[in-house]
């Protein structure tokens, strides 16, 4: 009966993994979750979450500009005698840096007038991105910003130039230290009217 007894505590004490069986499954772990890692890129993600963020700031910013003319008959920029806030020093914006000293005091005048939110103001960093243009031709607010993500930088609709028109040729989606667009001149933009 002892050896009975002897024997199944043996068998028992068998049973399990050994350590190099553990660090097998281990590794193999670790070797699917950094394929998992590289096909979903997450620093892509990233950038593309950054992108749809400075996009939504952008078309809100053109939505709020277009409710400002619809109700006084004026733009933003255009003087307080016509109508508008006098953003821009009365001068329609040319390539009109949102964070610079003349798009800030028209997103001071959108805010003032309820057409945007007072946190629109908060957003310097994404705003830094984003450039406007006035093509009193056709009467159009031009909206642009460089996009990070290759995901964007790739889509047949951001190939513009900084204006807003079809570009031509090879472009760069080069930026500054920043991330931000040195100027509107040549890049590939998404633009919004």
């Amino acid at each position: 009966m002892k050896t009975n007894v002897k024997r199944f505590l043996q068998s028992k004490a068998k049973k399990g993994f050994t350590l190099i069986e553990l660090l097998v499954v281990i590794g193999i772990l670790g070797i699917l979750a950094s394929a998992l890692v590289a096909t979903i890129d997450p620093f892509e993600q990233l950038k593309k979450a950054n992108d749809a963020n400075v996009k939504n700031i952008l078309v809100e910013f053109n939505n709020a500009t277009i409710r400002y003319y619809a109700t006084h008959n004026a733009y933003p920029w255009d003087s307080a005698a016509n109508g508008g806030g006098g953003c821009n020093t009365n001068t329609a914006p040319s390539e009109m840096q949102l964070s610079g000293t003349a798009g800030t005091s028209c997103v001071t005048a959108l805010v003032g007038d309820n057409e945007l939110k007072q946190s629109f103001s908060a957003a310097t960093g994404d705003l830094a991105k984003i450039y406007v243009t006035y093509d009193s031709t056709n009467n159009l607010v031009i909206g642009c910003f460089q996009p990070q993500s290759k995901s964007g930088q790739n889509d047949a609709n951001t190939k513009f130039n900084g204006d807003g028109t079809a570009g031509s040729g090879t472009k760069s989606c080069a930026t500054d230290s920043l991330g931000n667009p040195a100027n509107m001149n040549g890049g590939c933009f998404w633009c919004t009217r």
